[in-house]
């Protein structure tokens, strides 16, 4: 086994020097020394280097300046900060939604909705519901802990404060077909189907998505088999799209670089055509680029398709805002869409997000966002 390296200290002299050596415009020492004060050597320079450096990855492109790379940094600095924000949004929507309907169907007390028999895949739930049981048990902090301690029970809308997405996720993989369903109502956007305040899955399979299927020769016993499977695929496309936000929420959380980062999971791209027209992607996009598929935009979609329907807009409202706090100069300009560029978003993603089905018409969700924030 070869010997290793041995970790160095450098101060911030030496690491300009360094830069200069591979190429990397300093403009002014002291503004140089400043930036990496704020951001460090790594979080910055090794973190965006391959942005911006040759094909040998030890030299940088001809006029790239270190003011690049910091404008490079505060895009992406700014767009964390906004998505995360909307992750605990929607997590308190999912979050609502299952405790909801497991008090109602299932029970309150702990003993009945954490009993494995209640749930899909008995083996499956018998270990994540000892799990999800060991958590509470261990719980030390409020209010789980004045709940055992004055009623002896935790719950459910308690339970899944202390629960990760990660967890809370796992939770909802071993719900049986009913609850989930009722979750999946809660979070698509379906009222355009149902003039009523109850949101139907039947319904809406029947009103909206069918009409994208081929019926015409199908016979009663064909048409009920294709909306029981076109049912399922809409709450497959609802777990798919809550993986991809469990992986880019745990990215955000860590701070780790949204660039080139896609998740482990993929949607679906005809269920998804329900709600994201061509003009969100077109097909060649999709399949060729991965648009939509797992990547950052497919994330920044399923947020908005599942969250509550004003901070859809509201998310919107803030990436417009975004991309205008970081364009104002042309060579913040430059770094915001190199930034787009690396994370596989179109110049023009804010303005496809907005072709979205999300509920009502454009001209009425803008209408009621603007009364409802005095805008």
């Amino acid at each position: 086994m070869g010997q290793k390296k041995k970790v160095e200290f450098h101060t911030y002299r030496y690491m300009l020097n360094k830069l200069r050596d591979k190429d990397l415009i300093l403009d002014s020492d002291f503004l140089s020394i400043e930036i990496l004060k704020s951001r460090g050597y790594y979080n910055l320079i090794n973190r965006y280097k391959s942005e911006f450096s040759k094909e040998d990855n030890l030299h940088f492109e001809e006029n790239v300046h270190i003011t690049d790379l910091y404008y490079y940094h505060r895009v992406e600095d700014d767009l964390r900060n906004i998505l995360f924000k909307f992750t605990i949004n929607f997590e308190q929507i999912f979050k609502e939604s299952m405790a909801y309907i497991i008090s109602k169907d299932i029970g309150v007390e702990t003993d009945q909705y954490l009993d494995f028999s209640n749930y899909r895949n008995y083996t499956k739930a018998r270990k994540i519901t000892k799990f999800i049981s060991h958590q509470m048990e261990k719980c030390t902090v409020n209010p789980t802990l004045y709940y055992k301690k004055e009623y002896g029970d935790v719950p459910p809308w308690i339970l899944l404060n202390n629960l990760t997405m990660g967890q809370t996720r796992m939770y909802f993989s071993i719900f049986p077909l009913k609850l989930t369903t009722y979750v999946v109502e809660q979070l698509l956007p379906m009222q355009d189907a149902m003039p009523s305040a109850h949101k139907n899955l039947s319904d809406f399979v029947f009103n909206e998505v069918l009409r994208y299927r081929p019926t015409d020769n199908l016979n009663e016993a064909d048409f009920e088999k294709l909306e029981e499977r076109s049912k399922m695929e809409m709450i497959e496309l609802t777990r798919d799209m809550i993986s991809i936000i469990v992986d880019f929420r745990n990215n955000l959380a860590h701070g780790s670089r949204l660039i080139h980062f896609t998740s482990r999971q993929s949607l679906n791209h005809d269920a998804l055509r329900i709600f994201a027209s061509n003009k969100v992607f077109l097909d060649s996009e999709f399949y060729s680029q991965g648009i939509g598929k797992n990547d950052l935009f497919s994330f920044i979609i399923s947020l908005i398709i599942l969250m509550d329907k004003f901070d859809s807009l509201y998310l919107i409202d803030q990436l417009d805002a975004w991309q205008k706090n970081n364009t104002r100069t042309q060579l913040s300009k430059q770094a915001f869409y190199h930034f787009l560029k690396s994370c596989n978003l179109a110049p023009d993603f804010i303005s496809r997000l907005k072709k979205i089905t999300i509920d009502k018409t454009g001209k009425q969700q803008n209408e009621e966002f603007n009364r409802r924030f005095d805008l």
